[in-house]
Formats: structure tokens, C-alpha cells, sequence
């Protein structure tokens, strides 16, 4: 039978008091002061707990990064700012800011129009305006993939009888699309952050081209191989240089978070990530 630890005397209790007092006594001492010692503890958690709460009672929009909608009714109310007098708008003196012109040689078609009469008395005018208002339209033309079909034919040996089979050429891609179909699929992908799924739907809404979510994946890999070589050689320049500026960050992607990492030097930057895709 294991035998109870003998209980220690308190600072308070001498050892001479503590040896004549019964161990029922000692026992409930020893109670006592773990009872105390849990006591003791709770009360500085809720004394922490207290303090953190009034920290955040005076915590508003107008001294923290919180929303408005997160204040509390007796959160003091924003003060509007003082109206200035002005009218909405560019100011007297403001430099203006209009839409660039495209110059007239790039553009596809120009119409020329003039008054018939005075708006006045009604004479027929002539004559020509050497600086006439230039209002330009611009758009998009009808957006149709460029279709190429290879044939590939073929044909029977008359004197053996093995029948042989055209090779695509070289120069074209043997993954059906092409170079700039690929290209817009890596930047829908990359700099503009579309998820595969967004891909496929903007493919089909502007250029009425199907594809899937696995040919998404592939064309953007296709498109990374095409890239590795200045990717590399960029990777290498910049690790041969005394001063680099570096930075990363993190995103979430596909359910879950991943790091991105850049060097950078005033004329190339490189970023790796580790979604296994590489951007310049």
C-alpha cells in the first residue's frame, strides 16, 4: 500500500508547531493551500481577461482599423467635414485630364461631317475647318478563332504495299492551340488571378472557344515551358548582383494558402511561387 506524501508546513507554522500537529489537520492544510494556489491563478486569468475587455471598449473606427458598422450605439458619431464652398469637379486652374487620341493614320475609318446651314438665318455655308473637334469611337471587332486544319493524309506503297502517314510540321503546336490562345490563357491564369474554372467560362464568353479545366492546366504548364529560358537566365542575373530587393507574400489557392516570393532590380523582376507556376 503506497504510503501518502508527508504534507510541508507552511512559512507560517514553525517546524516545532507543524510536528505536533495531527495529520487529519496537515491534510486539510495542504488542501487549503491547493485550493488557494488554483484560486490565485483563476483570478489573474479573469484579471487579464477584465483588462483586455476595457482595452477593446474604446476601441473604434476612429482609432483602430475597424469598420464603422462594427461601433457600438455609444460610439461617438463621425464628424462630417466642413463644406469647402466648391462645386463638385475640376477646379478653375485644374489641368485637365481627357480621353488620348488615337492619331489618324491609326485609325480604320474617318467620316467627316459639316453644318448644311446657319442655325441662325438659315444660310447654306461653305468652306473648310483646318482644326475640326476630333471625336473618336472606339471598340472591339467580332472576336472568331482562327481555325487551321491539318490534313494528314495517307498513302500505300505501290511496290511494298506499307502505308505511310503525313507528320504534322514542326513549327506547328501539337496541343491543338496556339501560341496566342496559350498566352491568354497563361495571363487570365496569372497576372489577373483567374481560377481555372474562370478561365474556361471567359474563353467561351469572348472567343466562343470550348475548353477544360485539364487543358487549362496544360496550356498554362505549356506556356511555362516556353518561359523557363528567360525565367532562368533572369534568376541568374539577378543572383550576380550586389544589391536585390526581395519581398513575399501569401494568397489562397485552391482551399488552401501559398507563398510567393520576388527579387527584384530596377529593369527584371523574378517571382517564384509554389503553385509551380513561374511569372516574369
Amino acid at each position: 500500500m503506497n504510503e501518502q506524501p508527508t504534507p510541508q508546513p507552511p512559512s507560517e507554522i514553525s517546524d516545532a508547531d507543524w510536528e505536533r500537529t495531527p495529520s487529519s489537520v496537515k491534510r486539510y492544510i495542504e488542501e487549503l493551500q491547493r485550493r488557494l494556489a488554483q484560486q490565485e491563478q483563476q483570478q489573474a486569468a479573469i484579471a487579464a481577461e477584465i483588462e483586455l475587455l476595457k482595452e477593446t471598449i474604446g476601441i473604434t473606427s476612429r482609432n483602430s482599423s475597424k469598420a464603422p458598422s462594427t461601433d457600438p450605439p455609444s460610439a461617438p458619431k463621425r464628424q462630417r467635414k466642413k463644406s469647402s464652398g466648391k462645386k463638385r469637379g475640376g477646379q478653375p486652374g485644374h489641368e485637365g485630364h481627357s480621353r488620348r487620341l488615337y492619331p489618324v493614320d491609326e485609325c480604320d475609318r474617318v467620316f467627316d461631317h459639316y453644318p448644311e446651314s446657319c442655325p441662325c438665318c438659315g444660310e447654306q455655308l461653305q468652306g473648310e475647318d483646318a482644326n475640326p473637334y476630333r471625336h473618336q469611337i472606339v471598340d472591339i471587332p467580332p472576336l472568331k478563332p482562327i481555325v487551321a486544319e491539318h490534313r494528314l493524309h495517307q498513302r500505300e506503297c505501290p511496290k511494298c504495299g506499307t502505308i505511310s502517314r503525313a507528320q504534322l510540321p514542326p513549327e506547328e503546336s501539337n496541343s491543338g492551340y496556339g501560341a496566342t490562345l496559350v498566352a491568354v490563357v497563361a495571363l487570365l491564369s496569372s497576372l489577373y488571378r483567374h481560377s481555372e474554372r474562370m478561365v474556361v467560362s471567359a474563353m467561351q464568353d469572348l472567343f466562343g472557344i470550348e475548353m477544360s479545366i485539364g487543358t487549362v492546366n496544360r496550356l498554362r504548364q505549356e506556356a511555362s515551358a516556353a518561359v523557363a529560358v528567360p525565367v532562368n537566365q533572369a534568376q541568374e542575373y539577378i543572383q550576380q548582383q550586389p544589391v536585390v530587393g526581395a519581398d513575399e507574400t501569401s494568397t489562397i489557392r485552391r482551399k488552401s494558402r501559398q507563398g510567393y516570393a520576388a527579387r527584384s532590380l530596377p529593369l527584371k523582376v523574378h517571382w517564384k511561387g509554389r503553385a509551380n507556376f513561374w511569372l516574369k
